[in-house]
């Protein structure tokens, strides 16, 4: 059953992702973005038509494990954040051909399907602990707090800690769990209350010219290619590096969310 095409704007961004070998010599310096203001709550439904999100600043995912062979449909990934004085909004849209979703429940393994991320930390000057949500097409959510994060396989995760207040929607065109034909892809919106960031320093809500470190993940599914934000330059496909997330500004610009006759 197909539902919901995918907006013409948003499938176009598709064609516009970054891919790249693994890189020999890393950058010096980690990526940077500007999350722009909203003047009015999103509406978080998965289509992504609020006017504000056609002017948030694209980020465009890169494939740090993977070459993408001429002719090969690459999966590609984009991504939009802005705020408001209440929350953090973040919408990715998926190139999928596979659509692959089974998880239902709460703080289920949705990382082993087609899932996105965040991980972030309002305190840059502390990168040892941050916070992760991680959602499937489903959609279901696991969220928990990540502490001595700099090392992939010995990290402790909190998953008893619950977020509160999130709101979470996605749209997709094609058929899940079936591969028998060819998707399209998805979409994903998600808005996470300011105050379920308090526990781990940092300003809370956010001001105008804050800094916060983050990034944000695409797992494969079934039959796709891990990707990402920043580059975690790690020789396998490895997320949990916080050293290399991303830095997030909180900009002071505000983006009309209201449709004018």
């Amino acid at each position: 059953m197909r539902r919901f095409a995918l907006p013409l704007g948003l499938l176009l961004a598709f064609g516009t992702g970054a891919f790249s070998e693994r890189a020999q010599d890393p950058p010096a310096q980690v990526p940077t973005c500007q999350i722009m203001r909203a003047s009015g709550p999103i509406t978080v439904d998965g289509k992504a038509d609020d006017p504000a999100w056609q002017k948030a600043e694209l980020i465009e995912f890169i494939f740090p494990w993977s070459r993408i062979d001429k002719g090969e449909r690459a999966q590609s990934t984009v991504a939009r954040m802005l705020w408001d004085d209440d929350k953090l909004y973040i919408v990715y849209s998926c190139d999928d051909p596979y659509l692959d979703s089974k998880v239902t429940a709460h703080d289920g393994p949705v990382y082993e399907e087609d899932a996105v991320e965040i991980f972030a930390t309002p305190n840059p000057d502390d990168l040892s602990a941050y916070f992760g949500y991680e959602m499937n097409i489903t959609p279901a959510l696991l969220d928990y707090i990540a502490f001595e994060a700099g090392e992939e396989l010995t990290k402790d995760v909190q998953f008893a800690w619950e977020s509160e207040g999130v709101q979470l929607a996605t749209t997709y065109d094609g058929t899940l769990n079936d591969h028998s034909d060819i998707d399209v892809g998805w979409i994903l919106e998600i808005a996470i209350p300011f105050e379920n960031f308090r526990h781990l320093g940092g300003r809370i809500p956010p001001r105008e010219g804050d800094l916060w470190r983050l990034n944000l993940n695409r797992t494969k599914g079934d039959r796709g290619r891990f990707s990402q934000w920043s580059d975690t330059r790690a020789e396998n496909a490895a997320f949990h590096h916080s050293a290399y997330f991303g830095k997030a500004y909180f900009a002071g610009e505000t983006l009309e969310n209201s449709v004018t006759d």
